[in-house]
Order: structure tokens, then C-alpha cells, then sequence
């Protein structure tokens, strides 16, 4: 009889602990919704999910060209829709702040970093998403 009981309190214990942590999972996910026309915290390798694909930041790099030594950074994005995968790469270049439009699954959208012409300055990790209407 004790055996029978120390098997159900470990049975128990195992179901409860397995169930806090697939319910710590699901909301680990749901933290990284992201919206349209808002300022979204961005960091290498974490995926945003916006409502018609997923938005994961790959890095930065510096480019050098002859014309220009002092170069530049862009950003690299990797977008994932229903129909596959692209690589979205935003730069102020030599200076013009400005969206980097993209498609996904035929719609149009555009990324924005540094300035948002909706939300104004955003900071170093900060990116707002819209869809180009």
C-alpha cells in the first residue's frame, strides 16, 4: 500500500512539474508577438512574430566601399512567411534615414530603424514594422 501511494505522489509530482513547464513555454512564446506600427525591441537571433510572418534579427556589418572608406552598417533581417524565406537589409548609408520596404506572401510592408516616421527616434535595439498600404 505505501508503494502504491509513493508511485502516485511521484506520478503526481512528475504531471505537475511537466505542466508548469509546458506553461512557462507558451508564454515564453506569446512574449515575442510583435505588432504593426509599433516600437518592437529587437536582439540578434530572437523571432518576432508579426501576424503574416516571422521577423529574426541576424546582426549588423560594416561595408567599406572604394568610394566611400569610411563605410557604413547594415543591418540584416531574416523573414520567414508561408512560402519560404528572405534576407531584408536596412542601412542609413551614408545618412538618408529612411524604411527598407520588403513583400511578403504578395503584401507589402517596410522596416524602420533608428527613425519611424510614425514613432519618432527609436533607440539602438528598437524597429517598428508597418504595412505599406
Amino acid at each position: 500500500m505505501v508503494v502504491d501511494m509513493a508511485k502516485v505522489m511521484a506520478g503526481a509530482f512528475l504531471f505537475v512539474h511537466l505542466l508548469a513547464f509546458t506553461v512557462s513555454s507558451c508564454a515564453q512564446e506569446s512574449s515575442d508577438a510583435a505588432a504593426y506600427d509599433a516600437k518592437v525591441k529587437f536582439t540578434a537571433g530572437r523571432a518576432l512574430r508579426f501576424p503574416a510572418f516571422v521577423l529574426t534579427y541576424v546582426g549588423k556589418r560594416h561595408v567599406t566601399p572604394p568610394q566611400y572608406p569610411r563605410g557604413w552598417w547594415i543591418h540584416d533581417f531574416k523573414i520567414r512567411g508561408k512560402s519560404g524565406e528572405q534576407t531584408v537589409s536596412w542601412s542609413a548609408g551614408t545618412g538618408d534615414i529612411g524604411p527598407t520596404r520588403f513583400q511578403v506572401e504578395g503584401a507589402d510592408f517596410q522596416i524602420e530603424l533608428a527613425h519611424s516616421d510614425k514613432q519618432g527616434l527609436l533607440r539602438e535595439n528598437e524597429l517598428v514594422v508597418s504595412a505599406v498600404r
